[in-house]
């Protein structure tokens, strides 16, 4: 049975020490570090990771909570004048496909907006299926693919997240 965030009750905040906490172990778990394609890290190297977050100019994050408990986390990376990298994932299993991850999508898109961006891309792993038909709904398109990765790129202004 999966568990329902109800419109409105998926929130945005600052990503702290109950984030860093709950990140380290979604990111433990096997499936969640394929589908996100992360590297092996030490607790050290996340902490020096998250201790660098406010000098990171090219970089915003921010933890996804439903009804005040932390279920994953999304951000822009890379942030130019006109582009940023999106990434972002649900760390807790029991929200996977139940529509939350359209809701993460507008929040970033309107992020990317204010800063005056015009473009988005991402890497995604072309197994992640949910993720790639999240994406192309979003009105990300393949760019490229190289070793099972997909490279997808939108435009701001033409992104219509439902």
């Amino acid at each position: 049975m999966t568990t329902e965030c109800q419109p409105g009750r998926l929130t945005f905040s600052q990503f702290d020490e109950r984030f860093l906490e709950r990140s380290w172990q979604w990111l433990q778990d096997a499936e969640v570090k394929r589908l996100t394609m992360t590297p092996d890290f030490t607790r050290d190297q996340q902490r020096s990771w998250f201790n660098r977050l406010s000098e990171m100019k090219d970089y915003m994050i921010w933890g996804l909570l439903c009804d005040g408990a932390p279920i994953g986390a999304a951000g822009l990376k890379h942030i130019t004048g006109s582009d940023a990298e999106y990434w972002g994932y649900i760390g807790e299993r029991e929200y996977w496909g139940t529509g939350l991850g359209g809701e993460m999508m507008q929040f970033i898109i309107e992020k990317a907006r204010t800063l005056g961006l015009r473009e988005l891309y991402l890497s995604v792993h072309k197994e992640n299926v949910r993720a790639v038909a999240l994406y192309a709904k979003a009105g990300f398109r393949t760019v490229g693919e190289s070793a099972g990765v997909l490279k997808m790129r939108t435009s701001i202004a033409k992104t219509n997240v439902r």
